[in-house]
């Protein structure tokens, strides 16, 4: 009798555990919408040289007119930087959840293991001429680029191998950054001309993003994101042990591989059009995991939201700060997320 009192009580509290963490999702999911959509909104009307205020904004969205200046300024300049941003931090902060719950290593992101540098070595040989490189599309470029780091350092630090450990990862991930940063850089020393313009985009920047860059952003970002949404269950089941997860039916080498293809295709897009942006794909997910659960079903929708509100807003800060010279983006996500990481590990220890 009592071990069925017991047994009711731990049902009762786990209700309302779930219950809770349901209801601090709904009003996190809230509020970081608003947060996404102010930062979009002061993407595309803050600080310009031109006056453009929320009615012009009401009337491009609903009538749009060709020989309208500000609806021209609006589609042509502000829009597409403003979607972009949107599309860059949901693609890095899922990359960066992927990595952490693939791995089981709470310092994975692209950043750290190398697929950043990767794709942004691949993008500054292509800005010098290499032959192979250059005559590629920008996104598929980088796309290799990420690919091939990525490989690389999971091989390196054992990742395929059944005693696999995050620590070795991590190592193998900067040693393989440092080596691609150092072909980044000698590829800079040759570029001449176009130095400053591969510098200043490595720093990861919005800036010159055009309609052009935006239409071949958003199918491989979206077809990343629908990718993401398909692995939840088996991320779901990876948690749980790779023992449990292949007794419940959950086949872990086609997990990891499409898992693996996802964070290339995310990440490596991001990169070619942005260029390397640090800190999203590490922070978001440890921002969104205490609040929500570990439901990926949940994890990876909020975790794309808060990553393209934090972008949304380091765009509209990089603007900001220096009016009319801009801040690279990359510059802002580190000076915001270095003191809340540090904040985050402080609390954990």
């Amino acid at each position: 009798m009592s071990s069925l009192l017991l047994s009711g009580s731990k049902l009762d509290i786990n209700n309302q555990r779930q219950s809770i963490l349901q209801w601090r999702g709904l009003l996190f999911t809230m509020l970081v919408s608003s947060l996404a959509f102010s930062g979009y909104m002061a993407s595309m009307l803050g600080w310009s040289n031109f006056s453009l205020t929320f009615n012009d904004l009401i009337q491009y969205w609903f009538a749009f007119d060709e020989s309208n200046m500000t609806h021209q300024i609006l589609a042509t300049l502000r829009a597409p930087r403003a979607y972009a941003g949107l599309l860059i931090g949901a693609s890095l902060a899922v990359s960066g959840l992927l990595m952490q719950g693939l791995t089981r290593n709470p310092l994975a992101s692209p950043s750290i293991l190398g697929i950043n540098a990767g794709a942004a070595c691949f993008m500054a040989l292509a800005a010098i001429g290499i032959p192979l490189v250059s005559a590629i599309n920008p996104i598929l470029n980088a796309v290799c680029g990420a690919l091939l780091s990525g490989v690389t350092v999971m091989l390196l630090g054992g990742f395929f191998s059944s005693r696999s450990h995050p620590l070795r990862l991590v190592l193998a991930g900067i040693a393989i950054s440092a080596l691609l940063v150092g072909l980044t850089r000698a590829a800079l020393i040759l570029a001449d001309d176009m130095a400053y313009s591969v510098l200043h985009w490595l720093t990861g920047s919005l800036s010159s993003v055009n309609s052009e860059q935006w239409q071949q952003l958003w199918p491989p970002v979206l077809i990343g994101l629908i990718l993401a949404m398909s692995l939840a269950r088996n991320l779901n089941l990876l948690a749980l042990g790779e023992e449990v997860a292949v007794g419940l039916g959950s086949n872990i080498w086609l997990t990891r591989i499409v898992s693996g293809m996802t964070i290339v295709l995310l990440a490596g897009s991001s990169v070619a059009i942005a260029g390397p942006i640090g800190f999203v794909g590490l922070l978001v997910p440890h921002l969104v995991r205490p609040i929500v659960g570990h439901n990926y079903h949940l994890l990876i929708p909020i975790s794309a939201l808060v990553g393209a509100a934090l972008v949304a807003w380091s765009d509209a800060l990089s603007r900001a700060i220096a009016f009319p010279t801009e801040t690279p983006v990359g510059v802002i996500t580190a000076l915001l997320g270095t003191p809340c990481f540090i904040l985050i590990a402080t609390r954990r220890s």
